[in-house]
């Protein structure tokens, strides 16, 4: 069952990081009018829809996940993982609620983004690193 939750994590992380890929595939794009530039103006706003829900997810799966793989909370290269969304999540969360411009948290979530799939990837390589 842990290594369903594992795979489903993959898929909302996948899923998460593309509305970063795609808004910057759409600004990068010098035809805006292109089938490709109109399917991506199209589907930013669903993806800008799901993703704090995508998020949420991630987190709890990911403690479920890792719970039901190691039986206890510890220290491992997972836990680092989940820190990381759920830092993520309190940032997002703490700069909406707060009102602060979305320029100014998000030069906190996009670096903890790159953390967290450069610890995803240690995790899923080398698991018992730590």
């Amino acid at each position: 069952m842990y290594i369903t939750l594992a795979w489903i994590n993959v898929v909302l992380l996948v899923l998460g990081s593309l509305l970063f890929v795609s808004r910057r595939v759409f600004k990068s794009l010098g035809n805006k009018k292109t089938p490709f530039a109109l399917f991506l103006r199209k589907i930013m706003p669903i993806l800008q829809k799901i993703h704090p829900l995508i998020g949420v997810s991630f987190i709890i799966i990911g403690f479920i996940h890792g719970y039901l793989a190691l039986g206890v909370i510890t220290l491992h290269t997972g836990y680092l993982v989940w820190l990381t969304a759920l830092l993520m999540g309190i940032v997002a969360t703490a700069g909406k609620t707060l009102n602060i411009k979305q320029q100014r948290w998000l030069m906190l979530h996009r670096p903890l983004a790159v953390l967290l799939w450069v610890l995803f990837l240690i995790h899923y390589f080398y698991p018992w690193l730590i």
